[in-house]
């Protein structure tokens, strides 16, 4: 069987007429974090904004397809004239505190056929596919990129890109977290070759966008006659660059009764956990988990009217790629046999709050008399080595931040007619 190799190409995407139609407020986060406050909120902004193709107007993908019509139809979206690369960057402040700038590039990258190439690290659940891929048929249009990343320790295509970008950015603007985000076209054919060939001999790890991929694979499986099904839109990005960045998500969880809470770090003890105290705050733990190396798995616990709890596990060298995850542990070892939280459950249960801030979880605590669990983060190449071994985390086991904004571009489909 010939070698399969990675396929990244230009393409002539749909754009918003920028003169009608500023960017900041067409442009949307993913579909997956948008609440139905913020759905309102961006449809006051602007009636034109991408939500509604996201998002459709009383969960009709009809609505959506009738949309993209009109909005085809009255110049509201306008065809690029040349296949185009998009480069893209993204100055932002993280939770952290620390300013940073992601680069890459927006462009049409080709489905594979086997494993490999592209490599997931997180579950799905059918039922989020099925119901983005309603969507998928019905509009024929992917106005939403998926973060992927590659490895490029020297720079090259970010090199190239810059040379190849036009002078001025057709899109710059600064999102509701404060982000600053500017997009070049990138036309020159000899630059997209060289870029194309460079990445021919890399593979992607999909950093967010799991359920998006997967509803790919699902249409183009579905409709093999629709040779633009072979491939969809990705925001790529250098995984060897400090601008990629991977925060915690924080859980909080409801329904711990107080007898159960207050035996908790016992049972932790009995567990295999050694267990601390770590100051009287969130920024003392964090800094404690922090000197923790990530051969050691480690968590910290938090309850109302106690102090914040350091939990490590230092049994976890040799184990596999999957185990060394912090949020692993949590789920295999703690919220699984100690709260009755399996992950069949906790992928479907309301009882339990996520959040990027470890001041946030703490006054979530302080508020409710919940449980909060703060985690370290996975590394890029930790994350890489699950995806290598073909296991998957939960969900929520890891936040590239930012969020990549969708309406940037729009890449539409032949359909299967």
């Amino acid at each position: 069987m010939a070698t399969e190799h990675l396929d990244v190409r230009p393409f002539r995407g749909l754009r918003y007429d920028p003169k009608r139609h500023p960017a900041f407020s067409v442009v949307a986060p993913p579909y997956d974090v948008i609440t139905m406050a913020d759905r309102a909120r961006l449809v006051a902004r602007s009636s034109r904004n991408v939500v509604r193709l996201i998002l459709p107007d009383v969960g009709r993908a009809e609505n959506a397809r009738r949309l993209l019509d009109e909005w085809r139809d009255d110049a509201t979206l306008v065809p690029e004239e040349t296949p185009c690369l998009y480069r893209t960057e993204e100055s932002f402040t993280g939770p952290d505190g620390v300013t940073r700038t992601r680069s890459g590039m927006i462009a049409l990258v080709g489905l594979p056929q086997g494993d490999g190439i592209i490599l997931p690290h997180e579950r799905t659940m059918p039922n989020i596919v099925a119901d983005r891929l309603r969507l998928l048929r019905t509009t024929h249009a992917q106005p939403s990129p998926i973060l992927v990343t590659y490895d490029d320790p020297y720079g090259d295509i970010d090199a190239a890109l810059r040379i190849g970008s036009e002078p001025l950015p057709v899109v710059d603007l600064t999102d509701d977290h404060g982000t600053h985000l500017r997009m070049w076209r990138v036309t020159d054919e000899d630059l997209q070759e060289r870029i194309h060939a460079i990445l021919a001999e890399k593979r992607l790890l999909i950093a967010d966008g799991h359920h998006r991929y997967a509803t790919a694979l699902a249409y183009r499986d579905a409709f093999p006659q629709d040779d633009s099904a072979n491939a969809m839109m990705m925001f790529l990005t250098n995984g060897a660059s400090t601008g990629l960045v991977i925060f915690p998500i924080h859980r909080i969880v409801s329904g711990v009764a107080q007898k159960v809470q207050e035996r908790l770090p016992e049972e932790l003890v009995t567990a295999g956990f050694t267990v601390e105290e770590a100051g009287d705050g969130v920024v003392q733990l964090e800094t404690a988990m922090a000197k923790i190396p990530h051969d050691h798995g480690v968590f910290g616990l938090i309850r109302k009217d106690h102090p914040p709890l350091l939990v490590s596990a230092p049994d976890i060298a040799g184990s596999s790629p999957l185990d060394r995850i912090d949020a692993v542990m949590l789920q295999e070892r703690v919220l699984g046999p100690l709260l009755d939280l399996p992950a069949d459950v906790v992928a479907t249960t309301h009882r339990i709050r996520y959040t990027a801030y470890a001041d946030d979880a703490a006054a979530k605590v302080d508020e409710s008399g919940d449980v909060g669990f703060i985690l370290r983060a996975p590394t890029v190449r930790e994350v890489e080595a699950v995806a290598l071994s073909g296991e998957v985390m939960p969900q929520k086991s890891t936040y590239f931040y930012p969020k990549t904004l969708d309406g940037l571009v729009i890449r539409t489909l032949d359909g299967p007619g």
